[in-house]
């Protein structure tokens, strides 16, 4: 049975989300504690890190994760400095992510039982992604319950994201949004509350 566990973790409570189908399971944005995302893994077997995007509230424990079974992680390329570059990171955050990764990119992504789609959709970030698995969307931080992701950080661009949250309006309401940081919420919700995306 399908299933979907969520912690939020670290500094700035970035929620990581571990997706668990037939006895496997998938990591996206292990942000923080290693220890404790193994413990939300539990038996299931780990087949890959999938990351929304590379700030380090999202990327500070693949690392960790990897130290005790290097799966392979996937990033979009876009975001390639922010995973590299220790002078991109909160003090908090004191080590560079080691990893190498497999680069995103828009089109549908299978690993093991896992169908999942990933959408390009920079703004918050050059290389930030929504991933889809079937209804559920992980929006990392483009988009938040009643709010989006900011974009006067590195990396970020306004006009960009405004064009992908057009993009996003588009999508069935009906898919349930599980952000970045925060609430889960549904498309539908967003359309009628959420004054970002107002037309």
């Amino acid at each position: 049975m399908a299933q979907i566990v969520k912690q939020p973790l670290g500094l700035y409570k970035a929620n990581c989300y571990v997706l668990k189908e037939s006895g496997q399971a998938i990591i996206i944005d292990p942000g923080f504690h290693a220890h404790k995302v193994w413990d939300m893994v539990g038996d299931d077997q780990l087949l890959a890190i999938v990351l929304t995007h590379g700030h380090c509230d999202h990327i500070c424990a693949v690392d960790g994760v990897r130290h005790i079974k290097p799966v392979p992680v996937y990033m979009h390329p876009g975001d390639d400095e922010l995973l590299h570059t220790k002078r991109r990171m909160p003090s908090a955050y004191k080590g560079l992510c080691q990893s190498p990764y497999i680069p995103l990119h828009e089109g549908p992504l299978e690993i093991g039982p896992f169908k999942l789609f990933i959408f390009e959709t920079p703004g918050h970030s050059k290389g930030s992604v929504v991933i889809q698995w079937g209804q559920h969307i992980f929006t990392g931080d483009t988009l938040f319950k009643n709010s989006i992701g900011a974009t006067n950080n590195y990396n970020g661009d306004a006009a960009v994201l405004a064009q992908s949250l057009q993009r996003i309006m588009s999508w069935d309401p009906q898919l349930i949004i599980h952000p970045g940081h925060a609430e889960d919420t549904t498309l539908e919700t967003e359309l009628i509350h959420n004054h970002y995306l107002k037309a």
